[in-house]
């Protein structure tokens, strides 16, 4: 089950991926890209390739907007 509905339709654009990636970091903190990864790896296990390739998307961008944060906080 995807924990943010309706997100699969829109992750055609950026923007909404970003935003998908903020909530998950509001929610998770610091573990939101190993969430999201692993989120991905179970839906994929599930066969669920549409909520897989999502998480894939968002994982990366997590992990990109951690880093600007944390190099931003230096």
């Amino acid at each position: 089950m995807n924990p943010i509905p309706g997100i699969t339709q829109g992750l055609r654009d950026d923007s909404v991926v970003r935003r998908a990636a903020m909530l998950v970091i509001d929610e998770f903190g610091e573990s939101a890209a190993e969430y999201a990864e692993t989120r991905a790896i179970c839906l994929q296990r599930q066969g669920d390739d549409t909520g897989a390739s999502t998480w894939r998307r968002i994982a990366p961008v997590i992990a990109e907007m951690q880093q600007k944060n944390s190099a931003g906080s230096n």
